[in-house]
């Protein structure tokens, strides 16, 4: 069984398969995606795997999608310090998680002191960071806010968890993206999701606000 399909590459795939079609007897190969890529939607598709569809959750999240830039930054904060207020936390996303000479955008390392400032319970994690596995727990049990590059994507739950803020939102794939919504709302909170942008306008950052389907 394998989860999150579409995280690995063709020759990790083959390299999987290679293992299940060897010797007398072939075991079940399962796969599992909320996001399936192109190649294996198309595979779908062409009838070259087969597929069963899980339509329903146990309950229905309710998640608010919307794509925001730098003059709605008041109204982010203000919702920010609502949503602490009550208990609930929030996950920021940010690109780097230091400072990039190119990408217009701050990274973690930039970014952290603001938001310590000005609130309480404040964690900061990413991929290389020895710690990550007890930032999480952590930050589960006492944080108000997580700020994270996309190491956060899959294998973490976050009960408390209903916003999440991704800045550079339109660097990430759809099935980032999707995964990183995923995060929030996962106990039934009302939950948010803001792709932040400096992009004045984005047709892909749109669309994907209007439907909750990886498939879609």
């Amino acid at each position: 069984m394998v989860d999150e399909q579409h995280r690995f590459g063709t020759a990790q795939r083959n390299m999987l398969e290679k293992l299940v079609s060897t010797g007398k007897t072939k075991p079940h190969f399962l796969q599992f995606s909320a996001t399936p890529i192109p190649r294996t939607q198309a595979m779908i598709e062409t009838a070259h795997i087969d597929v069963s569809l899980i339509t329903t959750t146990p309950f229905k999240k309710d998640i608010t999608s919307q794509v925001i830039h730098k003059n709605d930054f008041k109204e982010l904060l203000d919702h920010i310090e609502s949503e602490t207020s009550k208990g609930n936390q929030v996950l920021l996303v940010y690109p780097l998680v230091e400072q990039s000479e190119v990408l217009d955008y701050q990274s973690i390392y930039e970014a952290r002191g603001y938001w310590e400032n000005k609130f309480k319970n404040v964690y900061v994690t990413h991929g290389k960071d020895k710690d990550k596995e007890e930032v999480l727990k952590e930050f589960s049990n006492k944080g108000d806010i997580l700020i994270a590059t996309t190491v956060v994507e899959v294998g973490i739950s976050l009960p408390k968890l209903s916003m999440v803020v991704i800045v550079g939102a339109e660097r990430l794939g759809l099935s980032t993206l999707h995964q990183l919504r995923g995060r929030v709302s996962r106990t039934g909170l009302k939950g948010y999701c803001y792709l932040y942008t400096n992009q004045k306008s984005s047709d892909r950052l749109d669309k994907f606000t209007q439907t909750t389907s990886g498939f879609d």
